[in-house]
């Protein structure tokens, strides 16, 4: 009996020994706070599959800007190439700021449901609590929030009502000239979806008010400065020296115009890193409780820009979702040359950042890289991601509509990247 015991002790300890000797695979994961760590095997393979990926979709196609690939708080691929100025003497580096145009509209957002968090305000308020005769009955903060207000674009009425152009227009004058000229809905508020910038220039001025404080010092203070966002501002009227130029994809220069002061619904100008540090804050809690970004990735509308079904609005955000237990948190963006992608992968704890200031449409197909942590994107698929946020953000210049529940929606794009191309990353 004695020897049996002695044969199975030995057993044990040499099949301990060979379970050490090999690859992380084999051993018993690891957490933290809920959180599985990865081991050096792991990180290298995530890595060698992102550079890949990025290789052949963005770094040898034009691409100007950044990118960032993170797993619980972990960078696993970061790249920048291209330069901040037109004489390309100056290199963007890892705190070079790029214009992440409607990724700021997550800002406003968690600045809106920060005063809910407080009591200061409630969803269900609406304008005229804050605007004094809005000409808009029946309008909601959360009608603002979730784009189904029915609200104009404000470059098309702008233009319309003959805005001098020489002039920097700022949030309040978008308010103004809703009030002076009332130009129609598009729509009865709260029947239907239409993403729309004027809604978040209004929201950014309710911040204001509710505050007490300039929205870019809301912003720095309560957001940027909690998270450890060191290198991000929120370019306003008052700060245009601060004003970074872009560049199409033929490298024509955008200079800064009389729309570059309003704030809001754009104008948050950031980093990868600090991006990534966002990220963070969010999933440790540390800008809202987390009751409160659940209801801002409650889906409210889908998005029929898009052929895909999984797409979806929340309150500030766009959402992929999946199923009951799998969704994405995203919001791209575009202004004038400027690309960004911000997206979440809630379920391996991940984040894929771009931010380009040269137009790269390429930059929107950037998202199919969360396929290297699980199958999110099957090859018959994909969405139609490369063009649409531009689509969505330029400008028409047409006579406002009668209103209707039933707006038409806009043709989707083609894809930047093929369905063979993609569907090889994993």
């Amino acid at each position: 009996m004695v020897l049996f015991m002695r044969i199975i002790s030995i057993a044990l300890l040499c099949f301990f020994l060979l379970s050490c000797g090999q690859n992380s695979i084999a051993r018993l994961p690891k957490y933290v706070n809920g959180v599985r760590l990865m081991d050096s095997v792991e990180k290298r393979a995530y890595t060698d599959s992102l550079t890949k990926f990025f290789n052949e979709l963005l770094n040898n196609k034009g691409f100007s800007g950044g990118i960032l690939v993170a797993k619980n708080g972990e960078v696993l691929y970061e790249h920048y190439q291209g330069f901040t100025n037109s004489g390309k003497t100056d290199s963007i580096t890892v705190e070079s700021p790029f214009h992440v145009a409607s990724t700021s509209k997550t800002f406003t957002s968690t600045a809106i449901l920060q005063l809910v968090q407080q009591g200061k305000i409630s969803l269900a308020d609406t304008l005229q609590k804050f605007f004094h005769d809005f000409p808009y009955k029946g309008i909601t903060i959360k009608h603002l929030l979730s784009h189904s207000s029915g609200l104009p674009y404000y470059v098309n009425f702008m233009a319309r009502y003959g805005w001098d152009k020489k002039q920097t227009a700022s949030n309040q004058d978008v308010l103004n000239t809703l009030h002076n000229h009332q130009p129609p809905l598009e729509f009865a508020t709260g029947t239907a979806f239409k993403y729309c910038n004027t809604n978040f220039v209004l929201l950014a001025l309710i911040v204001e008010q509710v505050s007490g404080r300039f929205f870019p010092d809301y912003i720095r203070d309560s957001i940027f400065l909690p998270a450890g966002m060191t290198h991000s501002y929120v370019l306003s009227h008052k700060n245009p020296t601060d004003y970074k130029p872009s560049w199409t994809a033929s490298n024509k220069i955008y200079n800064y115009d009389y729309l570059d002061g309003i704030y809001g619904d754009k104008n948050v100008f950031t980093t990868c890193r600090d991006l990534m540090a966002y990220d963070n804050a969010i999933r440790n809690n540390g800008l809202l409780k987390q009751d409160f970004y659940n209801l801002a990735w409650t889906s409210y509308f889908r998005d029929k820009h898009y052929r895909d079904s999984i797409e979806y609005y929340g309150l500030g955000w766009r959402l992929k979702i999946f199923n009951d237990s799998l969704k994405i948190p995203y919001h791209n963006g575009w202004w004038h040359g400027n690309n960004a992608v911000f997206q979440r992968l809630i379920a391996d704890t991940a984040v894929i950042i771009v931010t380009g200031n040269r137009f790269n449409n390429r930059i929107y197909s950037a998202p199919i890289a969360a396929n290297i942590f699980r199958n999110y994107y099957p090859d018959d698929n994909l969405s139609d991601i490369d063009q649409l946020e531009q689509e969505v953000e330029t400008p028409v210049n047409k006579k406002g509509v009668a209103v209707s529940s039933k707006p038409k929606a806009k043709s989707t794009s083609k894809k930047a990247v093929s369905k063979k191309a993609a569907g090889k990353k994993r």
